[in-house]
């Protein structure tokens, strides 16, 4: 027993000598001193895409909240996988404000949605439904882990429309793209330093450049993401490491509306810098444009001018190394601080490094030199696409007055009717009155329908077309069955997402925009084989156990 705990102990010292060494080799940490912001903006600290038990995470909500009020956090950001079931815990705890987003799944990779309350609705596949969603409930969206080394994880497509931010800088990429060596010494130094060993993991991010290229069409704020969701390393040290460093108008308030709007705002328009606070604290840091005695900082856009000086400082560490980039390409470096005129229009940030550490010690958003035909162009590049115009029907499938080809359809959980000959509005109209049942081992898909099953041929239409509204706002689906041999059934069914509200809307949906989950998909919508269309509500579109109304108008085509 002796001997193995001589040796036990002989291995923890050889370890702990083993990563003196390597540490005295790639370089210690550095201390820095804090200094006023010049932009007179409140700088707060705060950690956003954080998983609980709510969706994927080791740690329950009260245990985050106590992790971020131990990092010294000013907020976190709870961003569970496609739930905000962590809304209830919404607010502050003593100093510490708890704000609840989520993190969407779509067909080009993930969404953080952060800034609105739960929706009646599910939150569908298609990413510019997502973003449309997002932005109907007037919340911000950020691309998440856009460049991880897992392809289900990557993002894909950076041309996705809308004004996204993205995630400049996310730990679990950071962890699943080290080296064995730098996972073996951060695992040897973790019980003596955890955030030092944590910051020994980061390297340059990839998303820098693929960020760059955005930002040279539109702007884009960039964030970093703890994206914690295992028990070692703790929530705690996650959150002492990357921080983002937000810059507010004013001093929080203790109100909790109002207070996260101001950071949800400033997050949206990249008013921050990111921080590797894990190296050494970086609060205080400030990168600015002076002009005549006015000052912009990260996220503004300010018209060029000869006279405007770029500055950016306020850590006091001699070898801090200081780059200025323009449009994503070099246009200065300094020690120290940094003071630069940039009489140029485009797109200039600051990053600032350490000797021996290869991941940016802080990194800016950008200030944007743009004249006002400029701005145009690149809000005009952020834009969501204009949703479908009206259109002119050319065959009336059902009026939904006499003789209804349309019929009520559930299972056994649900319950829907039809009701026609129901004027609203001036409109004669069809009353769908509907609850959606709950999920079951027996029933894992509860869902309620209105649907024509007859054979037809579609192949002369470009698409179909609903008039409806609604008591609430729902989610459905516009469904066509068509003949697939090779589907176990026979039959395929393809998809698209409708979204119905309290006002009438005619939702035209072109063919094209159909798609299938079948795995035995025979990869084309055959219109010429239609055997079934269906209007659905299910556990996908709505949450189990929503009872609504809606009222439709009539099915087309056109």
């Amino acid at each position: 027993m002796r001997r193995r705990r001589a040796g036990l102990q002989g291995g923890v010292i050889a370890a702990a000598a083993v990563w003196t060494l390597a540490a005295w080799l790639l370089g210690t940490p550095v201390t820095s001193t804090e200094t006023p912001d010049r932009a007179a903006h409140t700088e707060v600290v705060g950690v956003i895409h954080v998983h609980t038990d709510e969706s994927d995470g080791y740690q329950d909500v009260p245990g985050t909240i106590t992790a971020a009020q131990e990092a010294e956090l000013d907020f976190v950001v709870i961003t569970d996988h496609n739930t905000l079931g962590a809304k209830r815990f919404e607010g502050y705890a003593d100093r510490l404000l708890l704000m609840v987003g989520t993190e969407i799944s779509t067909d080009t990779g993930h969404i953080l949605g952060l800034g609105f309350d739960e929706p009646t609705y599910r939150f569908p596949h298609s990413v510019l439904d997502v973003l449309r969603d997002i932005s109907d409930l007037g919340g911000t969206a950020l691309v998440a882990h856009p460049t991880s080394p897992r392809a289900e994880l990557r993002w894909g497509d950076a041309s996705a429309p809308g004004g996204w931010g993205i995630e400049v800088l996310n730990a679990d990429t950071q962890w699943r793209s080290a080296s064995r060596l730098s996972v073996l010494l951060s695992i040897l130094a973790y019980p003596f330093s955890q955030d030092y060993a944590l910051s020994r993991l980061l390297t340059r991010p990839s998303a820098l450049s693929w960020w760059d290229e955005l930002l040279r069409r539109r702007h884009t704020a960039g964030v970093a993401a703890a994206d914690t969701h295992t028990r070692v390393p703790s929530y705690a040290s996650m959150f002492r490491v990357a921080r983002n460093h937000v810059l507010l108008d004013r001093p929080l308030t203790g109100d909790t509306e109002s207070d996260m709007a101001s950071i949800i705002t400033a997050l949206s328009l990249g008013r921050l810098f990111v921080g590797i606070d894990g190296i050494a604290p970086t609060r205080g840091f400030f990168f600015v444009a002076e002009r005549d005695s006015r000052t912009w900082t990260m996220g503004e856009t300010v018209s060029p001018s000869p006279a405007l000086t770029l500055r950016a400082g306020g850590i006091q560490e001699d070898e801090a190394a200081f780059t200025l980039l323009k449009d994503g390409e070099v246009v200065t470096h300094a020690l120290g601080a940094l003071e630069a005129t940039a009489a140029d229009t485009g797109v200039y940030r600051v990053e600032v490094s350490l000797p021996g550490w290869d991941i940016p010690w802080i990194t800016t958003n950008p200030i944007y030199l743009f004249d006002r035909s400029a701005i145009h162009r690149r809000d005009a590049n952020s834009a969501l696409p204009p949703r479908p115009g009206p259109v002119a029907p050319t065959v009336y499938l059902d009026g939904f007055d006499e003789g209804a080809v349309f019929f009520p359809a559930s299972d056994s959980a649900s319950s829907v009717t039809l009701e026609t000959d129901e004027v609203v509005d001036g409109r004669q109209t069809a009353r769908v009155a509907y609850r959606l049942g709950a999920r079951s081992a027996d029933n894992p898909s509860p869902y309620v329908a209105v649907a024509n099953v007859e054979h037809r041929d579609l192949s002369s239409h470009e698409g179909l077309v609903v008039t409806l509204k609604a008591d609430g706002v729902y989610r459905l689906w516009l469904q066509l069955r068509d003949r697939n041999p090779r589907s176990s059934e026979q039959t395929e069914w393809w998809s698209a997402s409708l979204k119905a509200t309290e006002r009438w809307q005619q939702l035209a949906v072109p063919f094209g925009l159909l798609s299938s989950k079948d795995p035995d998909t025979d990869g084309q919508l055959d219109l010429d084989e239609i055997e079934g269309i269906f209007l659905i509500i299910d556990v996908d579109s709505v949450p189990e156990n929503t009872a609504g109304t809606l009222w439709l108008d009539e099915v087309a085509l056109y």
